[in-house]
Order: structure tokens, then sequence, then C-alpha cells
């Protein structure tokens, strides 16, 4: 759908404001769930005989692949279009993420090399989602309207924050 074609009428107006109100909502999950392996971290590392130098990786693992995969995100966010890639990436970072959370019986380097790949793999899941949010605002929302549409997804990683 064109922007031009997304200000006609008050259907269509309904439709994008359940859109973005639909991309805040992901936004929010998206974000909790970086944040929540910080407040894991320390029974994490207790349950698991990890110490600070190895939380540090597993922490950082995320940031690492979340940079990398943002090229290829929006690549695949071009060629496949935002609705296939943004299921994909939901579906991933969901299933990534459960999986840690199985993760009870390793310890040691076991432990550290497991948690370091599933963040990687969280972080390139969720890396095609911010530039999927900004390509649907710009095919739902005028121009005139698109700073507004933004910032109502934008603010979600704040919002989730202080959940």
């Amino acid at each position: 759908m064109s922007s031009a074609g997304a200000t006609m009428g008050g259907v269509q107006s309904r439709v994008r404001f359940s859109i973005v109100a639909m991309l805040f909502l992901v936004t929010i999950v998206n974000y909790a769930d970086r944040a929540t392996i910080a407040i894991a971290g320390p029974v994490m590392a207790k349950d698991l005989g990890l110490n600070a130098v190895q939380m540090g990786f597993i922490f950082s693992a995320f940031g690492w692949s979340y940079v990398i995969g943002q090229l290829p995100g929006g690549w695949l966010l071009d060629r496949f279009g935002s609705k296939n890639v943004y299921f994909a990436s939901i579906t991933f970072w969901s299933l990534f993420t459960v999986l840690i959370g199985t993760l009870t019986g390793l310890a040691g380097a076991t432990a550290v090399y497991a948690l370091f790949g599933l963040r990687l793999l969280v972080g390139f899941a969720e890396a095609p989602s911010f530039p999927a949010n900004s390509r649907i605002v710009a095919a739902w929302f005028p121009a005139k309207e698109r700073g507004t549409a933004s910032a109502i997804f934008n603010s979600a990683q704040y919002f989730a924050t202080v959940l």
C-alpha cells in the first residue's frame, strides 16, 4: 500500500493506527527480551557457575550480532517484504530465547558457548525489527505523519526498560 493511499478513509486510518500499536507492542517485547537477561544474570551466573568475564561475553554477544545483522536484515526486508521477514524474525528470536531457558544442566565453558551462541542468534534474529518498523511506517503513513508514528514505536524501547 502506498503512503498516499494510506490517508483515504476512516477504516484505513484505524488500520494504520492499529499497525503502529502492534509495532509498539512488538518493540516492547523486543526490548524487554534484551533487558531481562541483565536482571537474570546474577542468578544465571550462580546456577551455571559463570564468572563476571564469562557473563560479559554472553551479554555482549547480542550486541555484536545485532549490529552485524542490520545490513543483511535490511536487504532481506527489501527482498522478501516486511511481513515475511518480521514474521520470521519474531519466530526465530522467540525460539532462541526459549532455548536459552533450557540450558539448565550446563556449566562452565559449555554453558558459556551455548549461551553465547544463542544470544548471537537472538541478536541476528532481532536485527531486522527496527528497519522493518521504519519500512512499515513509510508504507502506511503519509510523510507528514511519519515522525509521530516513528516516535510511537521508538518510545516502546524505553517503555520496555521501565516495565
